[in-house]
């Protein structure tokens, strides 16, 4: 699927995804599943592969087999071992608006490696 995939309940992705994923609620992303692009959310579970920012609203959790290359912001995170991270990481956010003013200051902050 390409293009913005938006709502207001839960989405749970199990194929590929490019583009923006955006949810008031909680975005699933299963282990065969793969985001090319930005997700949005209260609440995000990554079990397969995001490349693209993750912006969560309250908790990010990256599961075992999970892999992302980009930058991460969310106040609560959960990075399980064996997950791959490459990318950036603040926990100082308050809303939307939060994202680039997180992304500036945490520019020195860069993340490579496996959990």
């Amino acid at each position: 699927m390409n293009g913005t995939l938006a709502c207001t309940g839960t989405i749970r992705i199990e194929g590929q995804m490019e583009g923006v994923v955006q949810s008031e609620d909680t975005v699933v992303l299963l282990d065969s599943g793969r985001v090319k692009g930005d997700i949005l959310a209260g609440q995000v579970i990554i079990s397969g592969e995001v490349r693209g920012n993750i912006k969560a609203v309250d908790r990010l959790e990256i599961t075992a087999h999970g892999k992302v290359t980009g930058d991460i912001f969310a106040p609560r995170i959960c990075i399980h071992e064996g997950v791959f991270f490459e990318g950036r990481c603040s926990m100082k956010v308050a809303g939307p608006e939060a994202a680039p003013a997180a992304n500036a200051a945490s520019r020195d902050n860069k993340t490579a490696g496996t959990a």
